[in-house]
């Protein structure tokens, strides 16, 4: 693979941010432990969300020699990848079976809409068998990893703001005390 340093920081700045948005988005997601009321802004919020995880999932495990994806920096630098895995614990092997799994849902569905795969695409979701507890350990990894990159290629930590999601069942408790008020 040809690559320069210049395409190769850049490409480690944007994987750095794609997975601080993944570790952003997840916080969100597992903190939206709150019931929805019908289509509540709760909902709307955890559904935009799962779309948003998920085309940043798809884009960074996409192994094409034409992106500048997760996979362009291991074959570009695969010392200095397995490296900060070792050091922060990122499952390499879960990488390469999640960037298989949501190639077809990739293709058949969610950027793409197979003619075929039309009547149920839920059912290319099933097939993939992706468990939530395998998403969330790879982008609480890959933002780990990803770290220990930006360290070792730029000369800093990521620069950015940590959000928990903690501030989630507060907004509904809000939202279900001004709803007990107008009941």
């Amino acid at each position: 693979m040809t690559h320069s340093n210049y395409r190769y920081n850049r490409v480690v700045e944007r994987i750095g941010a794609e997975a601080f948005w993944l570790y952003t988005y997840q916080n969100a997601i597992c903190g939206m432990e709150v019931d929805a009321i019908g289509l509540d802004f709760f909902r709307v919020s955890l559904n935009a969300l799962k779309d948003a995880r998920l085309i940043r999932l798809i884009r960074v495990l996409e192994n094409d020699s034409q992106t500048a994806s997760f996979w362009y920096l291991f074959n570009a630098n695969e010392k200095i990848m397995k490296k900060a895995a070792k050091k922060t614990g990122f499952d390499i092997e879960l990488a390469k079976d999640l960037s298989e799994r949501f190639l077809v849902i990739r293709n058949k569905t969610f950027v793409h809409i197979d003619k075929d795969r039309v009547f149920d695409p839920s059912e290319l979701y099933k097939d993939a068998d992706i468990k939530h507890k395998d998403i969330d350990k790879f982008i609480n990894g890959l933002w780990k990893l990803m770290q220990e990159i930006h360290i070792e290629v730029i000369g800093k930590e990521i620069e950015c703001d940590t959000y928990t999601g903690e501030d989630i069942k507060y907004l509904a408790s809000l939202r279900d005390k001004e709803n007990y008020k107008n009941a």
